[in-house]
């Protein structure tokens, strides 16, 4: 096996002078934090996977199409739970458990081969995603009403 050679330039290992970065105050990394969980929340891609699986035109879903999307509601899924667990408190946390539960229980079974059971599976996926969205959007409204969150 030959080795690929660099052109690129090599530095001599050496100590750099450089400053350490300042720590930044929890509230900042918090209000960060919350304006990017945001932004993926109210991102469009999930509204558009959810009307792929669950809207009107969701009888024309082709496997190929269905096979892009699954990865995807993962995806999504398993962020807004993550999201979730930063933010829920109280009696909506019991709803979130039972959600993360199911989240499991499909997180551990691969996806159907035949496509009727694989768009079962799918619209699974979304009801799940559909249910964390509206526990963070019931927890949100709670926050706001106790000045938690700024919106």
């Amino acid at each position: 096996m030959t080795s690929q050679s660099s052109n690129l330039p090599v530095r001599d290992r050496q100590a750099l002078d450089v400053e350490r970065a300042q720590r930044v105050p929890d509230t900042t990394l918090r209000t960060c934090m919350t304006a990017l969980h945001d932004s993926f929340i109210q991102d469009e891609e999930i509204d558009d996977a959810l009307d792929m699986v669950m809207g009107k035109e969701s009888a024309l879903l082709t496997r190929q199409e269905l096979d892009e999307l699954l990865p995807r509601l993962r995806k999504h899924l398993r962020q807004l739970l993550r999201i979730a667990n930063q933010r829920v408190t109280g009696e909506r946390s019991r709803k979130l458990a039972e959600v993360a539960v199911r989240w499991r229980q499909l997180d551990a079974t691969p996806a159907p081969q035949g496509f009727p059971e694989a768009r079962g599976y799918a619209r699974r996926l979304a009801l799940a995603t559909q249910d964390v969205l509206e526990v963070l959007d019931v927890e949100e409204e709670a926050a706001r009403a106790v000045g938690r969150w700024s919106g």
